[in-house]
């Protein structure tokens, strides 16, 4: 250790260390801790991580319906921490809707302590009237086609746009992702979600042959597909839930911070469920 000098006697720094997480691993010059639950994490000493916070994708909404939209993704920025517990908060995901009076659910918001905080994505419209239009959220969800339509959900947060919109045609709009808005439903445009987040793009060295916790994943945060009442569907983003048709359920998100896809038309077609969301602290070593 390093004596620091003061009056009389002398003092030692604490070195600095970090632990907790779900996987945690040394690859490159950064060690990196991943937190896919609820977790703290524990400091020694004092210094600096960089945080990436993604929020939970939106569940699909049900009946001819408005796919979810993708949690919020705040790339990593520097946090100076001291000594002590940091609580970690992982959004959970936004369930599919099973009910023709309900949206679609929101995707939980994850959170680092007060610092950072990535909303969840906002579900996607369903066949009732009442709950045509998406929900608001980190990337908003897609609005269901019956009817008159509906307005998709707006976004807010870093790396977030709206969902799409719907004018009463088939088949229901897209859920807002990661770099790219919804796509509107019937005469608006082709009803897919709004790409995703690249994972290599954020950090080079997040891919699924470091870190089990990404197996399977190349992109994050993408918006789900809208469902319809017949013929064509939406295709989610990568990574996200493709809508259903008719009597299909919509599909669930496979990637962080990805939504589900809505349901198709009648009675049997119930929204996907988005995807949990995600924390990584990473610091050099």
């Amino acid at each position: 250790m390093t004596p620091l000098k003061g009056v009389g006697f002398n003092t030692f720094a604490v070195p600095f260390s970090v632990s907790g997480g779900n996987e945690t691993k040394t690859v490159g010059s950064y060690r990196y801790h991943f937190f896919t639950a609820t977790g703290n994490l524990t400091v020694t000493g004092s210094g600096n991580v960089s945080v990436c916070s993604i929020g939970g994708g939106g569940g699909g909404g049900r009946n001819n319906a408005g796919g979810g939209g993708s949690g919020a993704v705040d790339l990593f920025s520097t946090v100076a921490v001291t000594g002590g517990s940091y609580v970690l908060t992982i959004g959970a995901l936004g369930s599919g809707s099973t009910s023709d009076g309900a949206k679609g659910a929101n995707g939980g918001t994850s959170s680092f302590a007060s610092t950072i905080t990535s909303l969840g994505g906002g579900g996607g419209g369903s066949v009732n009237a009442t709950f045509r239009d998406g929900a608001n959220g980190g990337s908003g969800g897609g609005a269901s086609a019956r009817g008159d339509g509906g307005n998709g959900g707006t976004a807010s947060g870093s790396n977030t746009f709206a969902g799409g919109s719907t004018n009463g045609t088939n088949p229901s709009a897209g859920g807002g992702g990661a770099t790219a808005v919804g796509n509107g439903g019937g005469g608006i445009g082709n009803s897919n979600g709004g790409a995703g987040y690249t994972l290599t793009t954020i950090d080079a060295q997040l891919t699924a042959a470091n870190f089990t916790s990404l197996t399977g994943m190349t992109i994050i945060s993408s918006g789900g597909g809208g469902g319809s009442a017949s013929g064509t569907v939406g295709s989610g983003g990568t990574g996200a839930g493709n809508g259903g048709v008719t009597n299909t359920t919509g599909g669930n998100a496979t990637s962080y911070g990805s939504g589900g896809g809505g349901g198709g038309g009648n009675s049997t077609g119930n929204g996907g469920n988005g995807f949990a969301g995600l924390i990584i602290v990473r610091y050099a070593v």
